[in-house]
């Protein structure tokens, strides 16, 4: 299938400026680029991660550059906000404070028009609406023609100010034809006459006709004045480039690379490559290496292009110049490879090699993976030729662990004895040895490895992460109580409210929220405790767990721990449904501590639950916890309400009285009340019997209020 991309994202700088959520199978959730959205994988080289977090972690390591990534909280045992996946805080964080633009009338081309008698209502300039070939028709480039005609003594005084009058015509978008107008009075022999006709050329440029400005350029590269023969030089390989894609664009502004003019494209290539050799440390020389890459994308000459990019990766000058690179890399690669990865080591690009490689670890649509044995096989010897074998084994290591050869794994793994701060790669290999004991389920020496890692890491996120795998290795052996000793290892709070919520005991729950660490803790446990007590019928230890609620001071509040918020059981039943009248939760639950079966205490039960929505939360830290979300997770999570079931016990209550039972047949109709899906929680009873309560209600108590509110069912 052709992959078509829309011509300002195809075009502009090469991508650069509009990342794209090729990298992973998640939606893009902030802007990879922004400084405030930090890395959100995992700290290893995983197939999973996002491939520019993969990529930026293998450059930087390498080049010794600080990587963007999550601060630890002042007290991780009393923050859940230390996780492996986006944060939603990431987008509201404000922006650094931008440099103080230059006053405008301090700016090189403000003083180039002063000396120029060009007046500031003569241009007009607004980069930010340039695209495609008028980019380069920008503030940057009259600013350097005006330093070329002043830097030219060969010029007059009026000669200098007629062309820089034309050029800020130009600017506006004038035609060839009215510049050459303009300078008509020029002497044929005059030295003016080079900069007139260079004018013309890029008029013609801008306007779209190749093929005159393929010829004026041609003429000027042989120009005896320096700045007019480089930079006529350049824009050859612009004209070839540009002439190279315009057919490319589709009615709806469609770009198509499929209809790329490869001779064209390879003529760009050409003269691209007789700038650098002319100009190797020319004014554009940059701008042609970066146009190199763009011409080998036009020209899916992907092993090529590969080495360039491994190049410019290795010459980059500073973490924001490489984080840019890396999203122009991977919006290239991971459009044209989405659909199928790459499968081969590309010849002299071993990291780019490695990268595609992993990435093709992933499962297909199929659930397949891409790579084969035989693939990675023949890989191995870019790998060997350029002293990067060991990125080959960590791939060979992700192909086992990806098709289940734990054996594999165990055996060329060699458990470290001291491990270098942030080793990323040494640091994956050992999270593979210990992924493949879980594999295994071989929880006990899992478990002792996870422990013994965790001691050797110096490096913030890698304690983390192994902290999750130690809790998920806790939980699948069984030993829940272990994540909760004095001297546990797990002291991440995210990691522990996530395990008291779905796999503690009562007896557990008690504990930690009495003894537990901090407010934090004893709150999330106290808040599981009294939700699971109500959910589970357990009505007079409620009354009891309550009271430990004023042993918690101050209360934790806030946004950040809203989901166990404890004055929730405060509820003074004030919001349960108009003309149905209701105690307080405590009274209410000491009437059903007495009499489990009292109907109206069952229907105010379930009006808590309505107006509060009230329950154990299991999706609020459920992000970036690694395989200890899959550890925790049950078919019927605890502490989930059903107040479904609380009114088909009332319908079917013989003693039930006729308001309550009225109320309850009025409620369990409304749980499906508008979509026709149960929002009451329990299992969903089918329409018939939905229609059986309707009817039920309406005919044997037609004089109820709930008989007379209800004119539908769902």
């Amino acid at each position: 299938m052709v992959r078509k991309t829309p011509l300002a994202f195809a075009l502009c700088t090469l991508l650069t400026a509009a990342p794209q959520a090729f990298a992973s199978f998640d939606m893009e959730d902030c802007k990879w680029s922004d400084d405030s959205c930090l890395l959100k994988g995992t700290p290893t080289f995983n197939p999973e991660n996002d491939s520019r977090d993969n990529l930026l972690r293998l450059l930087s390591q390498e080049k010794s550059f600080t990587l963007p990534v999550q601060s630890m909280p002042a007290d991780i045992t009393r923050s859940r906000d230390f996780y492996f996946a986006y944060h939603p805080q990431w987008d509201q964080a404000a922006p650094l404070p931008a440099a103080a633009p230059a006053s405008a009338a301090d700016s090189p081309l403000s003083r180039q028009m002063a000396e120029l008698n060009i007046g500031a209502d003569e241009i007009n300039i607004n980069d930010a609406e340039l695209e495609n070939r008028h980019v380069s028709n920008n503030a940057g480039s009259v600013s350097a023609f005006f330093a070329a005609l002043l830097a030219d003594s060969t010029l007059t005084a009026e000669q200098r100010q007629a062309l820089a009058q034309a050029r800020t015509g130009l600017l506006s978008g004038a035609t060839r034809e009215q510049i050459e107008s303009s300078l008509a009075t020029f002497p044929a022999d005059s030295p003016a006459q080079s900069y007139t006709n260079y004018l013309a050329a890029a008029a013609s440029f801008y306007a779209g006709d190749y093929a005159s400005a393929e010829r004026d350029f041609t003429q000027l590269a042989t120009s005896d004045r320096p700045w007019l023969a480089e930079t006529a030089q350049y824009m050859l390989m612009r004209t070839a480039l540009n002439k190279s894609s315009q057919n490319s664009v589709g009615e709806y502004g469609d770009f198509n690379i499929a209809k790329i003019n490869r001779e064209d494209a390879t003529q760009a290539q050409t003269l691209a490559q007789a700038y650098l050799q002319r100009f190797p440390q020319g004014l554009y020389a940059d701008s042609a290496r970066s146009m190199l890459r763009r011409i080998n994308w036009y020209l899916q000459a992907w092993p090529q292009l590969a080495g360039l990019y491994e190049q410019t990766f290795q010459q980059s000058a500073d973490a924001q110049q490489l984080r840019k690179i890396v999203i122009e890399y991977d919006n290239v690669y991971g459009m044209a490879f989405y659909e199928q990865s790459v499968v081969e080591a590309f010849p002299d690009a071993p990291l780019v090699s490695y990268i595609e490689l992993l990435r093709a670890l992933r499962l297909n649509s199929d659930y397949k993976l891409t790579l084969t044995q035989e693939q990675l096989d023949a890989s191995k010897p870019v790998f060997e030729q350029s002293q990067k074998l060991p990125l080959w084994r960590d791939l060979q290591l992700n192909l086992w662990q990806a098709t289940g050869n734990y054996a594999a794994i165990i055996q060329a793994v060699t458990p470290a004895q001291k491990l270098a701060a942030h080793d990323t790669l040494a640091f994956s290999e050992q999270v593979l040895y210990g992924e493949a004991l879980m594999g295994q389920k071989n929880w006990t020496a899992a478990r002792d490895f996870w422990q013994q890692l965790l001691k050797l890491s110096q490096d913030n996120e890698q304690q983390q992460y192994v902290q999750a795998k130690l809790a998920a290795t806790l939980v699948y052996s069984g030993d829940v109580e272990a994540v909760f000793a004095p001297d546990s290892a797990v002291t991440n709070l995210r990691f522990r409210s996530q395990v008291l919520k779905t796999q503690a005991t009562p007896e557990l729950l008690r504990q930690q929220a009495v003894h537990g660490p901090n407010n934090e803790e004893r709150t999330i446990a106290l808040h599981t405790l009294l939700v699971r007590d109500l959910t589970e019928n357990r009505f007079g230890d409620w009354l009891k767990d309550k009271k430990l609620a004023s042993e918690i001071a101050p209360p934790v509040i806030g946004e950040a721990f809203n989901d166990v918020n404890l004055s929730t059981f405060d509820w003074n039943g004030d919001t349960a449904q108009a003309g149905y009248t209701c105690r307080s939760l405590n009274e209410t639950v000491t009437v059903l501590s007495k009499k489990a079966d009292d109907a109206h205490a069952l229907n105010c039960l379930g009006e808590f639950f309505r107006t509060t929505q009230t329950h154990v939360d299991l999706w609020k830290n459920s992000a970036g916890n690694d395989v200890l979300e899959s550890a925790i997770s049950r078919k019927e999570p605890f502490g989930q309400f059903d107040r479904q079931s609380y009114y088909q016990q009332i319908i079917t209550s013989p003693t039930a009285e006729v308001e309550d039972k009225s109320f309850a047949l009025y409620r369990a109709i409304m749980c499906y009340a508008p979509s026709g899906a149960n929002e009451c929680g329990g299992e969903e009873v089918d329409k018939l019997q939905r229609k059986g309560w309707f009817t039920q209600l309406k005919t044997q108590y037609p004089g109820s209020p709930w008989a007379q509110k209800l004119k539908y069912y769902w």
